[in-house]
């Protein structure tokens, strides 16, 4: 009896030390795991100079796994570089509002914590000669570096963003950025190489051809097609459904899939469009006809807003695309350059 008591005294002294180990063990691999994390988590702001739009985030960023883990702040301005472009040269005019817009964005982001900065610059500055000049003195002026990228980066980084939003991302995804200057369609192939439309039809050059073709007025001097007018709404569609026949077959082809789903990113479908057929989530080309029907023979003042120039004509750019490439659907996502910016390590 004496060994026996002994015995069972060992053996809850035993259970109770195994018991102290495993919980031991877990708070230290839960403070390792929040030390790994405070250590991947990474305050950053990105920003997107664009044809006609700055924009800006600022987000808690895990850098480890490439994700935005909190969104702090938001923001974009309208800043027109592509319309005060003449003979590919930026204006000065234009430069000196840039270096201001820049630097008040910045002020709100260090407001915020912020200490790490980045961007990338897109259309209107592939098409301009003095863009080095440009961003070599934004870089003097603001301390953040601005990059050039290409149409294809431009792409990739916006399907990325996309990516990294979906918390189920669908097999076949065609992710479509419309900007003020160019457009992007992007999916990928059976082998997981990227296939790209690299369209130049977008929506500040769709509006200057309305001016043109069908106003028969010079862009120039006239810097908004409204009232379009509902006789010339067939013309309109023609146009973007002419520009529309050049996106490859193989994109063709996967929208036609029953499977593949069209991602709306960017400013056109999650600003100008979501605003003004009033959804959320998706909308299908009934919706647009129902948009346009009472905007195509309204002024800019009757439309109101910042973008009063291009939100009617941005309305028959994409019913055009829609109609020709047999799109019923675009699923809208409120993402943009600046969240791929985030997350990609090459931007930082």
């Amino acid at each position: 009896m004496h060994f026996t008591r002994i015995d069972k005294r060992f053996s809850w002294t035993r259970t109770r030390f195994h018991l102290f180990v495993f919980i031991l063990c877990g708070v230290l691999l839960s403070g390792c795991a929040s030390v790994a994390e405070r250590i991947c988590v990474e305050q950053r702001t990105a920003f997107d100079i664009g044809s006609a739009t700055m924009k800006m985030k600022t987000a808690k960023v895990d850098q480890c796994r490439a994700v935005i883990v909190d969104i702090i702040q938001k923001k974009e301005v309208k800043v027109p570089f592509a319309e005060n472009t003449q003979n590919k040269i930026l204006s000065r005019e234009i430069q000196n509002k840039g270096f201001g817009e820049l630097l008040a964005l910045k002020k709100e982001a260090l407001a915020q914590g912020s200490q790490n900065f980045a961007g990338v610059a897109t259309a209107a500055f592939r098409q301009a000669d003095n863009t080095p000049d440009f961003l070599a003195e934004l870089k003097e002026k603001t301390g953040i570096n601005i990059k050039l990228i290409s149409q294809d980066d431009e792409a990739v980084l916006g399907y990325k963003a996309a990516l990294a939003h979906s918390k189920n991302p669908p097999g076949n995804m065609i992710v479509w950025d419309i900007g003020g200057n160019s457009m992007q369609m992007i999916m990928k192939d059976g082998h997981q190489n990227y296939r790209v439309y690299r369209g130049h039809l977008a929506s500040i050059s769709f509006k200057n051809q309305i001016i043109e073709k069908i106003h028969r007025r010079p862009a120039g001097t006239h810097t908004s097609p409204n009232p379009i007018g509902g006789k010339n709404l067939t013309a309109a569609l023609e146009l973007a459904m002419n520009a529309a026949s050049d996106v490859p077959d193989e994109i063709k082809n996967s929208i036609r899939d029953a499977g593949t789903i069209v991602v709306g990113i960017g400013g056109v479908h999650n600003q100008s469009i979501r605003k003004q057929v009033e959804n959320n989530k998706a909308y299908a080309r009934e919706d647009l006809f129902k948009a346009l029907r009472d905007k195509l023979d309204l002024t800019d003042t009757q439309i109101g807003g910042h973008y009063a120039d291009t939100d009617v004509s941005n309305l028959i750019i994409v019913l055009g695309f829609m109609n020709k490439l047999d799109i019923k659907e675009v699923h809208l996502m409120d993402v943009n350059l600046t969240d791929g910016v985030l997350i990609d390590p090459a931007c930082w």
